[in-house]
């Protein structure tokens, strides 16, 4: 059955939504139905610019059937909730923003796991350090399990987690359309006046678009991810894949709206602010503050050398890697790599073992290297550099899915240079740039085992190059300075122009 035969069905089925949604289903069908994907893209512009409900179409649709299904006032408040966002981020109407821009608070706009995120700490305890009122909002990550949730980010951060269901839209394309969590924060942003929003990723930028543009405060979009060059699970391939050109133009479209509109745009590394600058900001570049680690940061407890916490001779190669895990990591090639490096214990620390180490150990119990594979639980944020120390070297690599992910520049590896390893990494521009210009580690080839494998013998054959990439990291840390580099971000605020505090006078 092709579209036009399955909408037919569908408007004979719901005459009410046909009659609402046909005006805006119309274009969408020329797009699924043409080739050309600069076509496409030109199309998605066009109707962000004058469509009225957009991207709050797709959520609005789902909730209608669930409102008929049950007939639930809340589906109802919903689904008015989700035509709201659209309204509010793509009409004239508010204040405008940065138009209303007073005081010191700052909404943090936030959709992921606050515990294991150290860049949107570091970055609310920079601001906090540079005299603003930081306020962060999130859905609540851990989907109620875990009661009355807190986190301490210091004085003059507070965090406050939203029902977990306000994060629903993530995984619904096209993924930026929170109807939930704009009607939350609409209702703390309008209790006192506000200087900025700062929106986390794209997928909170449009909710962040629209209540700056009703509240007049500044909107600060900040890219962690360059998310239409990014991944997104494919239900059909089972797998992570890119996405495809007509979901892509959707995300392009908003990301060169942002590049246009917002009061300010930061991103992690220059690959991706000069391909941005370039592809979708007319020129404009984003400031990057890139995710470095304070030295100065306390961890809550005291670790000993990594070798110790482990029970593992010192004689024994420890080679880290600290951070996520899953399918998106490319970690199976490093564990291959131990058939090869027959000296070497690999450590792999983070969140999800539960979901993942089975497969991890199950490859090193097929090349024989079962007792020189060893899964370990996450440490806090602030915890990785202390509980880093003591290693050989830390390893870091993605898959070359994405420009997202061959751009990428990742706390990782900051943090191995802090803790003073030398850091092996995928060999891919920004990373290779970090280890070759602070000569403080090697590259592979991501894909082979026997690349990685290479690279570990060579710090083990020459301990005189581990030695020199160890005492480069001292160097490094001089010159990559995460004071100076957290205060461009509060530099970038302290910019921000201001509108007049209104004096009543008699």
């Amino acid at each position: 059955m092709d579209i036009t035969s399955f909408l037919s069905r569908m408007a004979a089925r719901m005459p009410l939504l046909a009659k609402i949604m046909r005006p805006l289903i119309h274009p969408f069908i020329a797009i699924a139905t043409r080739d050309n994907k600069a076509w496409i893209r030109a199309k998605a512009i066009q109707l962000l610019k004058h469509l009225k409900f957009f991207s709050a179409v797709d959520y609005a649709r789902k909730l209608y059937r669930q409102y008929k299904h049950y007939k639930s006032d809340l589906a109802r408040i919903r689904m008015e909730q989700a035509v709201e966002t659209g309204r509010t981020s793509y009409f004239d109407h508010g204040a405008g923003i940065g138009s209303r821009a007073r005081g010191k608070k700052i909404l943090m706009l936030v959709v992921s796991d606050l515990r294991i995120d150290p860049r949107v700490e570091r970055e609310a305890r920079a601001l906090a350090a540079g005299g603003y009122d930081v306020h962060v909002l999130c859905p609540d990550p851990t989907q109620g399990k875990v009661d009355n949730l807190r986190l301490d980010w210091g004085s003059g951060v507070r965090i406050q987690f939203l029902p977990w269901q306000t994060a629903s839209f993530i995984m619904a394309r096209p993924g930026f359309s929170g109807a939930l969590m704009f009607a939350n924060v609409l209702k703390i942003a309008r209790r006192e006046p506000l200087f900025a929003l700062h929106a986390h990723d794209l997928n909170t930028c449009y909710v962040g678009l629209g209540i700056a543009k009703l509240t007049g405060a500044h909107l600060v979009v900040d890219f962690h991810e360059w998310t239409s060059e990014n991944v997104h699970w494919d239900h059909a391939k089972g797998g992570w894949a890119p996405y495809r050109d007509d979901w892509k133009a959707e995300l392009q479209a908003l990301e060169a709206r942002l590049m246009r509109e917002a009061s300010a745009v930061v991103t992690v590394c220059d690959s991706i602010a000069d391909a941005l600058a370039l592809e979708l900001g007319a020129g404009r570049r984003a400031l990057v503050v890139r995710n470095i680690p304070a030295l100065s940061a306390t961890p809550t407890k005291t670790y000993p050398a990594l070798k110790e916490q482990l029970g593992l001779p010192e004689s024994q190669f420890v080679l880290l890697w600290q951070g996520g895990t899953g399918s998106t990591r490319l970690i199976e090639p490093i564990i291959e790599a131990l058939a090869f490096a027959p000296r070497c214990t690999f450590v792999i620390r983070g969140p999800s073992l539960d979901l993942f180490g089975k497969e991890y150990q199950a490859i090193a119990d097929r090349i024989g290297a079962s007792d020189r594979l060893i899964l370990e639980g996450p440490v806090p944020s602030s915890d990785v550099a202390a509980a880093a120390r003591g290693a050989d070297a830390g390893i870091w690599t993605l898959p070359a899915l994405c420009r997202n992910f061959t751009y990428a520049l990742p706390n990782k590896i900051f943090e191995y240079i802090a803790s003073g390893l030398p850091t092996l990494v995928a060999d891919y521009p920004e990373a290779r740039r970090m280890v070759e210009t602070h000569k403080v580690g090697l590259t592979f080839d991501p894909y082979d085992p026997k690349s990685i494998a290479k690279a570990i013998n060579r710090l083990i054959d020459d301990p005189s190059l581990a030695q020199t990439c160890r005492d480069n990291t001292i160097t490094a840390l001089t010159t990559l300075n995460a004071k100076s580099e957290w205060e461009k971000l509060v530099t970038l605020y302290d910019d921000l122009p201001r509108t007049p505090s209104i004096t009543k006078t008699a």
